[in-house]
């Protein structure tokens, strides 16, 4: 109840009793002070391999502060542009034109694409932009059979908002294509 109406409604029992009541305001919510934490696999072989460009954080906030030699390049190319709080507000407009439940569902595919490359000695510098090929790659060795078809798109759309907030070109083409539409059926 908002304070006014409850404010009226003191008011109002105060002029029919005839007495005065103490207007006693309604209390307000308390504030979300829990403090959320990101949170490590419970299993070894699913976590990736620590490096400074992907800290760990939220999942929700992977798709903005996770780096590779490109975004880190795009990044100081446009800070000679545009100021940092520019690009910081562009990046972060980006990620939330998707809701944050969204954003930690795509960041479950660019954690899989990481751990992919991570086991597969895949160099940073190839990992954005990623080729159609490592794209392909990534869905046939780590999806295909194992997830359903929508959990794939999620993971390559995922990876897309990914490469579109860093600025890099998405080269997911006829391959990748091909390979979504193949699904769950086994190829052998």
């Amino acid at each position: 109840m908002s304070r006014s109406v409850a404010e009226a409604r003191a008011r109002a029992r105060a002029a029919v009793s005839g007495g005065l009541t103490p207007f006693i305001p309604p209390p307000l919510p308390l504030p979300d002070t829990r403090i959320r934490r990101p949170r490590l696999p419970s299993k070894l072989h699913h976590r990736i391999i620590p490096n400074p460009l992907r800290p760990h954080v939220l999942a929700s906030e992977r798709l903005t502060k996770w780096l590779t030699p490109y975004s880190i390049a795009k990044l100081d190319e446009a800070s000679r542009l545009f100021p940092t709080h520019a690009i910081i507000r562009c990046h972060l407009t980006m990620a939330n034109c998707v809701l944050p439940s969204t954003l930690s569902n795509y960041s479950a595919g660019l954690i899989r694409f990481t751990k992919f490359c991570d086991d597969f000695g895949i160099p940073e510098e190839v990992r954005m932009p990623a080729s159609d090929t490592l794209l392909s790659m990534f869905i046939l060795s780590r999806a295909i059979g194992s997830v359903s078809k929508s959990t794939m798109k999620t993971w390559v759309e995922g990876l897309r908002l990914w490469h579109v907030i860093n600025d890099a070109p998405w080269h997911g083409g006829s391959v990748l294509n091909c390979t979504l539409k193949v699904g769950n059926r086994s190829v052998f």
